[in-house]
């Protein structure tokens, strides 16, 4: 599946990564599996890789949609306190910045796209520099991440 998350919850952090084309209904799959999760909670920063992304299905209206249905029926109680879009390359900022352009009106968290690796995890109150270095600290220090 080209999407997928991990539950940092000691850190209050998910870590989603897109891979290859990014499709909605992947996406609206992987919110449902995140939304059942017994480890999401209301609050958690979200931290979305979308450094892999190298196509993106361009259907606004079916975003407009899915981003109501996770702020409304699915999303509610689990509504993220923060969004941070790491999106380095053309396609994933063309990405990031539609994402961000669909929350525009629907109230619900802060919204940031940056273009920087460290930069993002700084922004999520990470200490660590690469997504990698977050992936090998916690399941190694923390032994916590639970991957989808």
């Amino acid at each position: 599946m080209p999407v997928s998350f991990q539950i940092f919850p000691r850190r209050g952090l998910v870590l989603i990564t897109y891979t290859g084309r990014a499709m909605l209904d992947e996406t609206a799959e992987a919110f449902a599996a995140f939304a059942k999760h017994p480890d999401a909670a209301q609050g958690q920063k979200h931290l979305i890789d979308l450094t892999g992304v190298t196509e993106v299905e361009n259907d606004f209206p079916r975003l407009m949609a899915l981003q109501a249905r996770k702020a409304g029926e699915l999303g509610l109680p689990i509504l993220p306190s923060m969004l941070v879009y790491l999106a380095p390359t053309p396609v994933s900022q063309r990405m990031a910045n539609m994402i961000a352009k669909s929350w525009e009106g629907i109230p619900g968290p802060a919204v940031a796209v940056i273009a920087d690796e460290a930069e993002a995890l700084s922004l999520v109150g990470c200490r660590e520099r690469e997504i990698e270095g977050l992936r090998r600290r916690v399941i190694i220090d923390d032994d916590e991440a639970d991957t989808f």
